[in-house]
């Protein structure tokens, strides 16, 4: 054949092109497969168009936006009554030249493939838009010399790969349709293959792997071409007639769903009383939102649906709801042994091993438990009812409010089914007070009765009363001790769990003000309040209370005595509190300080090996001894005010003995009361100070709550990040896009990333280059939502990440960061982690994709060497690969790496490369060798913030510019 390469694309449409404006208003039908159409200038909407017997079946639809000098084909729109046309509208002054297609043979085969694989590739974007959970492959294919032997399901490994001999009812284009269906003659036909579309094939077959390029030069492109678009444009036809189906479906899904709901409600309405038997309900979904809604009552949740609910299996169903409603949960266990229904764990949720239907499991007010279906029906558990359920059950967290939250939702979130606890804490601490006030009285009896009477069998009721008074006493201390520790336990529980829960949902831009150790103490806070105040602070706080009738005793006995007591009381009490008060204000000193220095312990913990290297140790030491000062200082007077108040607490008897003998010897007139009731007033002032005195022994810890409650307010009164909202992300395609995307930290600093362009098709490997300082990792960042951009967008298949459930994204993105750290726990857990799913054979192949197998298998337990606390089993290179297999495992759509192999030796992070660049997964990675970079689809080079340079690995090292001096300073 002559000579095809003769002319460039542009040059032939200008030279022998028909110019064709195209406009808003002045459209274009590109239903000729026998013309091309070149855009000159300006910028075409391309719109596909659904007309059957004449009229437009639904909006146009739009598939691509193509700027000047792309190339733009034909396609033949009729398919029985049903018309598909590409309708082409421009911008103002855009201008097309209208080629035939055969024209397109004198064109360079490299730039044809190029305009063709460009077309391709969008045309593969639009078949697969609406397909979700997209299939695995099982082969990606490159292109080859000779046939191989084929089976399953292909794709492409990067690019376009057009995959031949293909024969009628070998393999299925995109699941759905014939890839051989309408080809010409006996010939195998040829299909295009992109990391978007699959074919899967019935049978192992050989067949050949070309590119375009490979093709153009054997004129095979455009046969090739029109097989291609026949294919895709059937398949498109199909797809619009399966939407119409699953929107059938739909509707009649939610009509059904609907009908449920009413007769769900209105067998509620008629089994109030439990006069029906329990029947089927519509749906498990239905079932068990019905359950949750009935925990959610009984714990204060309030259990959200998710906007989609085509969710498969119950545990899906839970998971979905869980995150809709930023509710924490986990799985208990519920063994016969433990005799579970007889106490109270709060309400949980319970499968029954029949039929699988969910069921409410609800403690009642003296602990037993109680099993509701999802219409109410209740029915106490029994052993037997008991071994009805599934062993599993779920245990659910409120979580604090979404916005600003205060000590009033601390205290609500912590009273929430508290009720019978304080009344019967408070009625044994009433008892109690009062038998307490009691052995007062006998002592007073047995001095004016008994002593002068001689009346000995008096003496021996008076013991007795006594005895049985110490019995009731104990007996009434040991319930009331159990109910102050089941109020500390069930409050503690759940403010902590609400509180680690707020402070895992902050945004970290919160948790970047503090140190690490810092954020640990303030974690620590109300555990540490618990251990510090258990039942000390309360009895003390309480025995006043309790004791206060003794002043109308003391009243009963004499009233001036009685008002001498309760003046000296209120003095003693008000003089006990400043004095505790003053205690505030050091002891708040105290802790900043204590976790400021907790901090700075940790960083120079940290850092010590370098501080040595530095020879930084005196300077260390005056650094950590400046804040171990002021904690110090602030001790010192929170100590000063402390020693008085003992002082203070210790004098009280003396002063109140005092106090008494006063009133009754000085005037105005003289106190008539006889000896035994002097005794049992005394007695009573007395029991009354001791409770005072405790209450000033204690203040130390008391003045240490407001203190730790001041820690934690930032963490409250800071919105949490918004992460269960949004549209719900069930699958990602695996494309990412950022749009122009700028970023700082402070509002008046220098921008960290300015007007940033990175677009990652789906199944590309897209690399980041640059200095330290670039950028880089703050793009990653961007990508997982921990930041937000100060301008831009961040999309994920099209959809602005701000809008989406962050937390359903972050699942299905694999990230390995720059700094890793295992858990102190095996291997097999620090790969698997939290993911249900995994065999051994997935966690080895993930290992295997990491090149740490071997490193694993010559390990002397395998995938069950424990790692330990300090991690010291592990190198850096293996710890990082771990890492990465961590990331592997889940097969994510998406793999985010950062400087991931900048500890590995150049023959294994050849090997992860190599790896990595067979994987389906959208790749993004930043690289410090930049030598292992020729495996990748696109390098983008970063520098000050900006993207300078983008392109492969060989067109940016034959430019002058940023990329290629990289290159050289790393090969010097």
């Amino acid at each position: 054949m002559s000579n095809p390469e003769r002319h460039s694309l542009a040059g032939l449409a200008v030279e022998s092109g028909v110019p064709v404006p195209c406009a808003g208003n002045l459209p274009l039908a590109m239903d000729d497969p026998q013309f091309v159409w070149f855009i000159e200038k300006g910028t075409i909407d391309l719109f596909l168009v659904e007309h059957r017997d004449g009229k437009e079946q639904s909006a146009p639809q739009h598939l691509m936006r193509a700027d000047s000098g792309r190339l733009l084909l034909g396609v033949t729109p009729q398919a029985g009554n049903t018309t598909l046309s590409l309708i082409a509208k421009g911008l103002p002054n855009t201008l097309l030249r209208r080629l035939p297609i055969t024209s397109l043979a004198a064109v360079r085969s490299a730039e044809l493939a190029e305009h063709v694989d460009t077309w391709v590739m969008d045309v593969s974007t639009m078949l697969s838009r609406d397909v979700a959970p997209r299939p695995r492959p099982d082969v990606l294919v490159g292109p080859t010399q000779k046939p191989e032997s084929r089976s399953g399901r292909l794709s492409a490994q990067r690019g376009v790969v057009w995959v031949s001999e293909l024969t009628l009812g070998a393999g299925l284009f995109m699941s759905l349709i014939d890839a051989a269906q309408g080809k010409s003659g006996d010939s195998p036909a040829t299909i295009a293959l992109t990391p978007v579309s699959w074919l899967t094939l019935t049978e192992e077959m050989p067949l050949y792997a070309r590119s375009s390029r490979t093709l153009a030069e054997e004129s095979l492109l455009l046969p090739a071409l029109a097989h291609f678009h026949s294919v895709a444009f059937s398949l498109e036809r199909l797809n619009r007639r399966l939407a119409v189906v699953d929107q059938a479906n739909l509707d009649r899904e939610r009509a059904t769903n609907r009908r449920a709901d009413e007769e769900g409600a209105r067998r509620r309405l008629f089994n109030l009383y439990g006069l029906l038997e329990p029947e089927e309900v519509g749906g498990s979904d239905s079932a068990l939102l019905d359950v949750l809604r009935i925990i959610g009552r009984h714990e204060g949740i309030d259990f959200k649906w998710p906007a989609r609910t085509d969710v498969a299996g119950t545990a899906a169903a839970l998971s979905k709801v869980l995150d809709a409603s930023a509710v924490r949960g986990r799985q208990v266990r519920l063994d016969q042994a433990d005799r579970w229904w007889m106490s109270d764990s709060g309400a949980m949720l319970a499968f029954r091993k029949d039929d699988g239907r969910p069921v409410a499991l609800l403690p009642g007010l003296l602990g037993h438990y109680r099993e509701v279906d999802s219409l109410g029906c209740k029915t106490k558990v029994t052993p037997e009812r008991a071994q009805s359920l599934c062993p599993e059950a779920w245990l659910f967290y409120p979580p604090l409010p979404s916005g600003v939250a205060g000590p009033r939702d601390l205290f609500r979130l912590a009273r929430k089914r508290l009720t019978i606890d304080f009344v019967r804490f408070g009625l044994t601490g009433l008892l109690g007070g009062l038998i307490m006030l009691l052995p007062s009285v006998v002592a007073g009896f047995i001095l004016n009765e008994v002593i002068p009477t001689g009346a000995t069998s008096l003496l021996y009721s008076a013991i007795a009363a006594l005895a049985a008074l110490a019995l009731i006493r104990a007996l009434l201390h040991v319930l009331q001790g159990t109910t102050l520790m089941r109020l500390e336990g069930r409050a503690t529980s759940r403010v902590e769990a609400a509180f680690w829960d707020r402070l895992l949902r902050l945004p970290l831009s919160c948790l970047h003000r503090y140190s690490a150790g810092d954020l640990a103490m303030r974690g620590m806070t109300f555990q540490n309040l618990r251990d510090t105040v258990q039942g000390v602070v309360a009895n003390a706080v309480l025995s006043i209370v309790f004791l206060s009738p003794a002043f109308v005793l003391i009243y009963f006995y004499d009233a001036r005595l009685g008002a001498i007591t309760a003046a000296f009381g209120l003095l003693s009490f008000v003089v006990t509190i400043m004095l505790g008060l003053g205690q505030i204000s050091p002891q708040s000193r105290a802790t900043r300080t204590i976790h400021h220095l907790a901090g700075r312990l940790f960083q120079l913990i940290n850092g010590i090996s370098q501080l040595r290297v530095d020879g930084a140790e005196g300077s260390a030491f005056a650094v950590w001894a400046r804040d171990y000062r002021e904690q110090k200082l602030a001790e010192l007077q929170r100590g000063t005010f402390e020693t008085h108040l003992l002082a203070f607490g210790a004098a009280l008897p003396l002063l109140a003995g005092a106090v008494l003998i006063l009133a009754i010897t000085l005037p105005p007139g003289h106190v008539t009361i006889t000896a035994g009731d002097f005794f049992v007033v005394y007695l009573l002032f007395m029991l009354f100070l001791t409770g005072i005195a405790r209450l000033g022994r204690s203040f130390s810890t008391v003045a240490a709550i407001m203190p730790a409650l001041e820690q934690v307010r930032p963490f409250l009164i800071e919105p949490p990040e918004i992460s269960v909202e949004g549209e719900s992300v069930e699958t990602l395609g695996g494309e990412i896009v950022f749009d122009h995307v700028s970023f700082h930290y402070d509002p008046d600093g220098p921008l960290i990333l300015d007007d940033v362009s990175i677009h990652a098709r789906p199944g590309e490997f897209i690399a980041i280059a640059g200095e330290s300082g670039a950028g880089k990792s703050t793009l990653f960042r961007l990508a997982l939502g921990l930041d937000q951009p100060s301008g831009g967008a961040v999309y994920y298949d099209g959809r602005d990440l701000k809008h989406l459930n962050v937390k359903q994204v972050r699942r299905q993105v694999g990230t390995v960061p720059q700094t890793v750290q295992l858990h102190p726990q095996d291997l097999w857990d620090n790969i698997v982690g939290d993911y249900e799913g995994a065999t051994a054979k997935d966690t080895w192949h993930a290992a295997k994709l990491a090149a740490v197998d071997r490193d694993i298998a010559a390990m002397p337990m395998g995938m069950f060497t424990n790692v330990g606390a300090s991690a010291s089993v592990t190198s850096g290179g293996e710890s990082q690969r771990i890492t990465i297999a961590h990331a592997l495992l889940r097969n994510p759509r998406i793999l985010l790496l950062d400087e991931a192999t900048n500890w590995l030796d150049n023959e294994s992070q050849s090997k992860i490369m190599a790896n990595l660049a067979g994987l389906s997964s959208t790749r993004i990675i930043i690289a410090h060798r930049l030598s292992t970079l020729r495996q990748v689809d696109r390098i983008y080079v970063m520098q000050a913030g900006k993207v300078v340079q983008d392109g492969t690995f060989k067109e940016l090292v034959a430019t002058e510019g940023v990329f290629r001096d990289l290159v050289r300073r790393q090969m010097a």
